[in-house]
């Protein structure tokens, strides 16, 4: 070999140890190893969410998944207002019940125990422009009780009704066995009225706080 191919020879090698030392071998740098198979980051759920939001993609906030949220709390006393809910639907008298309870966690069609709680709720039909509700008041023999056990202590019976006369009267067939709030049906302002069960309205729901 000449010396000129010999000094090709060491030139290349020269060459070929400085390429090793500064530039390493390619690594797989165009994807990131911490995501799985299907390129998503393993943080992730199946769907691509982070498992602290809901189906929605909204994070949920504490407790908004431990149950029926109430519309508004008062006097020791959480309530459900139906129509916030349901577009507005109504219901008879044992429907109404029955949606209450069926919410669990203690919810009844709500009994009124109180002056400040009567005012409480006859402020709600006034703010909210109802025509009327249902409360948990059932007949029971000649008299009304409420469907949660609270006593039936204070009352706000209309002075007038469908025979100008006061309630409860009993009018329709002598079936008017629940406990409705009108909203001056009878040009007499917010009053109580027994009514016959069948009747649709919205109702408000109670649960102790």
């Amino acid at each position: 070999m000449s010396a000129t191919m010999k000094a090709i020879v060491v030139f290349l090698c020269v060459v070929g140890l400085a390429s090793c030392q500064f530039f390493p071998p390619r690594q797989n740098f165009d994807r990131f190893p911490s995501r799985g198979s299907s390129g998503r980051f393993p943080s992730q759920g199946s769907a691509g969410r982070f498992p602290s939001q809901g189906s929605a993609g909204r994070f949920l906030s504490q407790g908004a998944t431990s149950g029926v949220q109430a519309d508004d709390t008062f006097g020791g006393s959480q309530y459900y207002f139906s129509w916030k809910h349901d577009g507005g639907k109504e219901y008879t008298g044992s429907a109404a019940a029955s949606l209450c309870s069926s919410l669990g966690g203690g919810w009844q069609a709500v009994g009124i125990s109180s002056q400040e709680e009567l005012n409480y709720i006859h402020g709600i039909i006034g703010r909210e422009r109802l025509d009327y509700i249902w409360t948990g008041g059932n007949k029971s023999g000649s008299s009304f009780k409420w469907l949660n056990g609270e006593p039936f202590s204070v009352t706000g019976w209309s002075h007038t009704g469908g025979l100008r006369k006061p309630q409860p009267d009993n009018r329709e067939g002598g079936k008017e066995n629940c406990l409705a709030i009108l909203n001056n049906f009878y040009k007499d302002g917010i009053k109580w009225h027994d009514v016959a069960c069948h009747h649709l309205k919205p109702v408000i729901c109670e649960r102790r706080a």
